[in-house]
């Protein structure tokens, strides 16, 4: 079998796969050529790979049918396999959004706090982690989303053909002034003037590869395509209206316009437009620190662009989220997380500009 070249970078450079590793692959059905390809190559080290794939039909039949006690319950599998993986692999999907949008946001929340055990166990033990998003780059999800496919597939394309190397170095930069700064400021055109605060927390670079560094310091998470650096919040800090006109996806739609204003550390207005209701009611269904600012996540990636899936990663970019940040080193317990990309920002750590209207200044 020929491997293709990109999955022979996530096995060995990514990921460093070699022969004592166990590894294991999740999948959706339109994703079995690459799951397979990944199997392959993995074996080929010498590890011993555990693969397992579900379709988008079994998917929303337990998404909407599954009465909700049973839906919330942990899944008895998921922490068994991240007791005994070193390393796992995360196919996005589905293929189909489209009935996402028939998922009611408590249901949602459910499937959220089921997950909770499996993922809280990988973190614990440092097993290397990496999503493809290949796996959400569909035609039903171009036209879900109302984006063009082809153009959307290229942009994931060359994001994922980067080089890697400048990335990191450029990331280990932003990293030190995010870890010796205190006060940050965010403004851009869209009404964005939003200030918190950071203590000193240890910053995440992801930069595509898990290296030993990464890995004693828990960044043990790489989604592809990558480039980014964030950096766990104050959570009790924010203050101001973080605003952005930048499309998202989010449950199966396209959000058009986002307005959140904090006040005295919590979330106290969440505006937008077309399409916010939805993404609004999950938050309100969601429960613990879902008010609280999370995470500062700063971009590296040269090839990327705006207006699809990989927004916070573009290069020069700021991205602010709030909910569950303990990934990154925070206190936030919450089965709600959401993020918004700001639009050419300038970004200031303790009145120093970093970023100046979308362009790094470091």
């Amino acid at each position: 079998m020929i491997v293709p070249p990109f999955v022979v970078r996530v096995v060995k450079s990514c990921l460093r796969i070699g022969k004592d590793d166990k590894v294991t692959i999740f999948a959706w059905r339109h994703m079995l050529d690459l799951a397979e390809a990944l199997a392959v190559e993995c074996e080929r080290t010498g590890a011993h790979v555990h693969t397992e794939f579900t379709t988008d039909d079994l998917w929303y039949d337990i998404a909407l049918n599954r009465p909700i006690e049973y839906l919330e319950t942990p899944d008895p599998f998921g922490p068994a396999l991240a007791g005994i993986a070193t390393a796992s692999i995360f196919i996005a999907g589905p293929e189909n959004p489209e009935r996402m949008k028939e998922v009611q946001a408590e249901r949602w929340m459910a499937k959220e706090r089921a997950n909770r055990p499996s993922y809280g166990k990988l973190l614990e033990r440092r097993v290397r982690m990496v999503e493809i998003g290949l796996g959400l780059v569909t035609p039903q999800r171009a036209r879900t989303y109302g984006f063009d496919y082809q153009a959307w597939k290229r942009n994931v394309e060359e994001a994922i053909d980067v080089e890697y190397g400048k990335m990191q170095e450029l990331g280990r930069k932003v990293a030190s002034a995010l870890e010796n700064s205190h006060e940050v400021r965010i403004v851009d055109p869209d009404g964005t003037n939003l200030s918190f605060a950071l203590e000193g927390r240890k910053a995440h670079i992801y930069d595509g590869v898990i290296d030993d560094e990464d890995i004693e310091m828990g960044a043990i998470y790489a989604s592809l395509p990558g480039g980014s650096v964030a950096v766990a919040a104050t959570e009790t800090s924010a203050d101001g209206v973080l605003s952005s006109s930048i499309p998202f996806a989010n449950a199966g739609m396209l959000i058009e316009r986002i307005a959140l204003r904090f006040e005295n550390g919590r979330l106290a207005s969440f505006e937008g437009g077309k399409n916010i209701d939805t993404c609004r009611n999950m938050w309100k269904k969601g429960t613990g620190d879902k008010d609280r600012i999370g995470w500062l996540t700063i971009g590296l990636n040269p090839r990327a662009s705006l207006g699809f899936t990989n927004n916070a990663i573009v290069l020069g970019t700021a991205t602010v989220g709030m909910g569950f940040n303990k990934e990154l080193g925070g206190t936030n317990e919450s089965d709600y997380a959401l993020e918004t990309t700001t639009v050419e920002p300038t970004v200031e750590l303790d009145g120093k500009t970093i970023i100046k209207q979308g362009k790094l200044t470091l």
